[in-house]
């Protein structure tokens, strides 16, 4: 059997015999791994005119070796494009666009020369991506960038990042920058739980005019082997017809390192989809926003892809306004905030409470839910901070139970962490005095 890697002249390797040596071995593993044999493989190599492709697979004849044909086919071809990926070197231009078709529907020259290939026709987005596509539905996003409440740092930096797409024109086009970088923003917000890494997003998309796809690993994942690399893809297809900001949530459990030692299927579609998402995220041509609480796992081949930013918990100040924007009515939309307030509510008080904007939320919702409870019709003072009280202690029973579960984490409790201090102290001295 006879397969002819065939490269377009924008992503052709580097001219030395490992280079070719090394693709050679790589393309082979990948038609076993597909396939369970390597059936006399005979592969050659040139070069192809294949519009939209980096790569032509091209078969004298399609492989027949056991069931499932044309899923044995796609996995070969996507564990070639996976490996093309780790193998070129990034300026080669390859961005993991690889075809599989017959040696007879193109138009080539020898394989070790450098001729031309055509497929029979100009290829479009597989019917199997848009049928994940199909799943998947932006919506209107729920949050304006004013009532976002973030330290100067941080509005600052992702201001930055939505400049790139307001003015890509300009910078990507008159100025050129296209020819250096990629027009594309890839945003990473992490930090504490309730800090407003979600509602960034939002806002994001409510300032440049989009909507916002949300996904999170649980849609991505599939029960079925090798299906997470093609839903993932779906999903950046259906944010690029759909003109969304793709926000990808709890990304650490899909940009966490990939496996090294791989010993059953599920890992290996576990690494698959990674590098699917390292393909995705070069190919793609607009904004995609993650957003995680442990980007301590993050891969390092994803840290540095990705702007990172940090959401810092509220001070004092953005708690007061946070309060605000949660109690008064703000901005316009089709839902105004309508809450019955009574003359007493003292801001400043209850920013005193050392709370995320999470919290403050659910504070302000358990108040109302407790007016209308006992059959009152006005929030007071005392209904918000009745409320603050009770997620306030909620929270510490919750931080007693993790250390419960995680004694390694537990804080010390004050008495404790002066003993500790004092035991210092004195052992500082007594080396101190010996010396």
């Amino acid at each position: 059997m006879k397969l002819a890697v065939l490269f377009s002249a924008s992503s052709r390797p580097l001219s030395g015999g490992s280079d070719w040596e090394t693709i050679r071995d790589a393309v082979k593993e990948c038609f076993i791994q597909a396939y369970g044999t390597d059936s006399d493989l005979q592969i050659g190599f040139g070069e192809a005119n294949a519009p939209g492709y980096d790569v032509v697979l091209a078969f004298d004849a399609y492989p027949n070796i056991g069931f499932n044909p044309i899923q044995k086919r796609n996995q070969f071809r996507d564990g070639v494009a996976r490996r093309l990926y780790e193998l070129l070197p990034r300026e080669s231009g390859y961005a993991g666009r690889v075809a599989v078709c017959l040696e007879k529907e193109i138009r080539r020259a020898a394989p070790q020369s450098a001729g031309t290939a055509k497929p029979s026709q100009e290829p479009g987005p597989q019917e199997e991506y848009r049928s994940f596509a199909r799943e998947f539905t932006a919506e209107e996003p729920k949050f304006t960038f004013d009532r976002l409440v973030l330290a100067e740092d941080v509005r600052q930096r992702i201001l930055e990042q939505i400049c790139i797409l307001e003015n890509r024109d300009k910078l990507f086009r008159e100025w050129g920058l296209a020819a250096i970088a990629s027009p594309s923003v890839l945003l990473n917000l992490y930090g504490d739980s309730g800090t407003g890494k979600s509602m960034a997003a939002e806002a994001i998309a409510n300032r440049l005019g989009k909507k916002i796809l949300r996904v999170s690993y649980a849609d991505i994942e599939s029960k079925y082997h090798g299906e997470g690399p093609k839903r993932l893809k779906g999903i950046f297809l259906a944010a690029t017809e759909q003109d969304a900001v793709l926000f990808i949530d709890e990304a650490d459990s899909l940009l966490s390192a990939r496996l090294s030692n791989v010993t059953q299927g599920s890992e290996q579609a576990i690494n698959s989809m990674r590098s699917q998402l390292l393909i995705s995220l070069e190919n793609h041509d607009g904004i995609v926003i993650f957003a995680t609480n442990l980007i301590e796992n993050y891969d390092k081949a994803f840290r540095t892809r990705l702007l990172s930013v940090e959401m810092k918990r509220p001070d004092a100040a953005q708690r007061r306004q946070i309060w605000y924007n949660h109690l008064y009515p703000v901005g316009e939309g089709r839902i105004r905030l309508n809450i019955p307030l009574a003359q007493d509510i003292d801001l400043e008080k209850l920013a005193g409470f050392d709370f995320c904007g999470r919290d403050i939320r659910n504070a302000v919702k358990q108040a109302c839910v407790a007016v209308v409870v006992r059959g009152g019709n006005i929030v007071c003072q005392e209904d918000l901070m009745c409320a603050c009280e009770r997620i306030e202690a909620e929270l510490k029973a919750l931080a007693r139970a993790s250390a419960k579960v995680n004694p390694g984490i537990r804080p010390l409790a004050e008495e404790e962490e002066n003993k500790i201090t004092q035991q210092l102290k004195q052992k500082l001295a007594g080396k101190k005095a010996e010396l």
